[in-house]
């Protein structure tokens, strides 16, 4: 069996002593939840705090992280569940690029999880919030076959292992793996739970550091387009009247849909430009997509998209989208986060 999928006698030593969380962590651990609660902006209270995942578990590795959800009510936030989903996703993107916190060397994972989410895939729930087991795990000795899990991950170490930094088309290449990690990953977890193959596969790849060297090929190719644009003028910081968001808040919340006119403000109050092209032409801007279908294929951050019957969804890179509407209006995360926080509590208080 290989090394990093043996599960363990014991709990995690560094988090738990006989069975139970070692003392300080818990007060630790709701400071943070309650931090990450306060960022979230809302009203719904928590109902509770749990650690999930392979560090409430014996399967723990040194590569495992402390996942922490804080437990909410998703329709005491708002009526519209996928507005919703989406307003916890941001947070937590922004959440985590701004507070990468670590607990000896642990990565600490923040999630607002909602009361009704099924969680698969995770033998032991503890309750931080009320210092107990919800589901005590337990040390059963699982059998895994290392030929298949190998035979798994071979093409992806192989694929890794010779990308090199000079790839003509670095940043395609690196999300296009990704992407099917993630693939591969979820299908294993969704039919045959944590120790599936597939699940096992994406492990072994992560443990050997090859996860880390496509995040750190990203890295440098980033870092090299940067260089690129410092030497271009720097642009002012983006604000946004007032009045537009709301008026954008409102269509989206179904409370007054936008006719022309409105697009007209919404597009010169955003700098926006129309162009079928979207992303691919003008990266980092807002753009108005004449057309329903969106493709985020070669994109390399996360967009918000608006279509014109006020539909709004999180487009990640390397997926496609459609929309009811017949356009759809574009927001890049990475350049407009703090005006979409802006434009999202809005929606938030006009879901109510």
């Amino acid at each position: 069996m290989l090394k990093e999928y043996h599960t363990h006698s014991e709990l995690n030593p560094i988090l738990w002593e006989n069975g139970e969380l070692r003392p300080g962590l818990q007060q630790g651990f709701m400071k943070i939840a309650q931090k990450f609660y306060d960022f979230l902006e809302i009203d719904t209270p928590i109902l509770d705090v749990i650690l999930i995942g392979s560090n409430a578990n014996y399967n723990w590795t040194k590569y495992s992280d402390i996942d922490l959800h804080v437990v909410i009510n998703y329709m005491e936030v708002g009526d519209n569940l996928h507005m919703t989903k989406n307003y916890f996703h941001l947070k937590k993107a922004i959440w985590n690029h701004n507070f990468p916190l670590k607990y000896k060397g642990i990565d600490i994972e923040l999630y607002a999880q909602d009361m009704n989410e099924n969680l698969h895939a995770s033998v032991g729930v503890y309750s931080v919030a009320h210092g107990k087991w919800i589901n005590r795990p337990k040390a059963d000795l699982i059998s895994i076959d290392d030929t298949i899990i190998q035979q798994k991950a071979a093409p992806f170490e192989f694929e890794i292992e010779n990308l090199k930094q000079d790839h003509p088309n670095l940043e395609k290449r690196v999300h296009e793996i990704l992407m099917r990690l993630r693939k591969l990953r979820q299908t294993g977890l969704e039919a045959e739970g944590e120790y599936s193959v597939e699940n096992l596969a994406f492990k072994h790849l992560r443990n050997k550091g090859l996860i880390s060297r496509l995040k750190e090929l990203l890295h440098i190719n980033t870092m090299s387009q940067l260089q690129v644009e410092n030497a271009l003028p720097v642009a002012n910081k983006h604000h946004i009247d007032e009045n537009v968001l709301e008026t954008l808040a409102q269509h989206i919340a179904g409370h007054s849909i936008m006719d022309d006119s409105g697009w007209q403000s919404v597009m010169s109050g955003f700098s926006g430009v129309e162009d079928a092209m979207g992303q691919w032409k003008h990266p980092g801007k807002c753009t108005m997509i004449p057309s329903n279908n969106i493709t985020m294929k070669n994109v390399g951050y996360p967009v918000v998209g608006i279509d014109d019957t006020g539909y709004m969804q999180m487009m990640q890179p390397e997926q496609q989208y459609s929309y009811p509407g017949g356009k759809v209006f574009e927001i890049p995360v990475n350049t407009h986060k703090s005006t979409l926080l802006s434009l999202l509590q809005k929606v938030k208080n006009y879901a109510k």
